[in-house]
């Protein structure tokens, strides 16, 4: 038997409902998988193009489709990835810039050392 769990803590068997009500109740269920990190948000439809990140938001993408993706989290309008670990959560762009720059003098550092 499936159990439908709201946002707040709620549950009821799914038998219970009918068909609209479930429907319904579906749009506000989140798994635990589905929470988001700090600056995304979860998308019923996402992009299939890969997700930019600090690592690639400067490359240029060839990628383009309006076809949905796998429902997820995005990262909100002007923030990319921290990293291709989804996980950390996102940033402003302007963040990798200086993250980008850190690094960079961290590695010269390292080499000049």
């Amino acid at each position: 038997m499936m159990t439908i769990r709201f946002r707040y803590g709620n549950a009821a068997p799914l038998f219970h409902y009918s068909y609209p009500v479930a429907d319904i109740a579906s749009r506000f269920y989140r798994p635990v998988s589905e929470r988001c990190p700090k600056n995304a948000e979860y998308r019923e439809c996402t992009n299939i193009c890969p997700e930019k990140s600090c690592d690639n938001y400067l490359q240029v993408s060839s990628c383009f489709s309006l076809r949905c993706g796998a429902p997820g989290c995005i990262c909100k309008e002007g923030y990319v990835f921290l990293s291709s670990n989804k996980e950390l959560g996102c940033v402003k762009r302007e963040t990798c810039v200086k993250l980008n720059a850190l690094k960079k003098s961290n590695e010269e550092n390292t080499t000049n050392n």
